[in-house]
């Protein structure tokens, strides 16, 4: 069954809004726990190729997405509070969930771990679980392991992630920032 492109992205980038505690510092670097995170996204899985923007507004607390298709139709907004998760999207009836990974099974049939996503596009493990990690000469992580998901790091502009790819047992997720702000 085909998703449409408004009710399936959204969906899938809403684990990334996941009940984050605040970044602490990891050992090379302080890490930012207001930031602002500007690009595009594409999706690929067994059965369909998406792509869209993104952006992102991180608080120790929130998060907001807003996603739309590459033209600007179909924007989602996705919000997460200490009362937990929504999803709004046009002409779609309002979802919430106490968490993102209760949302995603709901809304796509299978939960999205991607709790990690606020460290990872920091270039950051989540410190609170289990991960390796793979460095360059230059100290970046190019290649880290946690929860299951391989993220590459394809491309750093002043020591910060710009291109990133997430996989996972047929589902992949490319990243690319265009814009990083810090707070």
């Amino acid at each position: 069954m085909r998703r449409s492109f408004v009710a399936w992205l959204p969906a899938v980038l809403l684990a990334a809004c996941a009940a984050v505690p605040a970044p602490s510092v990891e050992p090379a670097a302080a890490l930012a726990t207001h930031w602002t995170f500007a690009g595009r996204i594409g999706i690929r899985t067994d059965a369909e190729n998406l792509a869209g923007n993104l952006r992102w507004q991180h608080r120790p607390d929130s998060d907001v997405l807003v996603l739309s298709a590459p033209l600007g139709q179909g924007v989602a907004r996705i919000e997460r509070t200490p009362a937990g998760v929504t999803l709004e999207a046009p002409n779609q009836p309002l979802r919430t969930a106490p968490d993102t990974e209760t949302l995603t099974r709901e809304a796509l049939g299978y939960a999205l771990p991607l709790a990690g996503l606020a460290w990872w596009v920091q270039a950051a493990p989540d410190p609170a679980r289990p991960s390796e990690a793979t460095r360059n000469a230059a100290g970046q992580i190019e290649r880290l392991q946690q929860d299951g998901w391989t993220i590459d790091y394809r491309q750093y502009v002043e020591n910060r992630p710009r291109k990133l790819t997430l996989s996972r047992e047929g589902l992949e997720i490319r990243l690319v920032a265009d814009e990083w702000l810090t707070e």
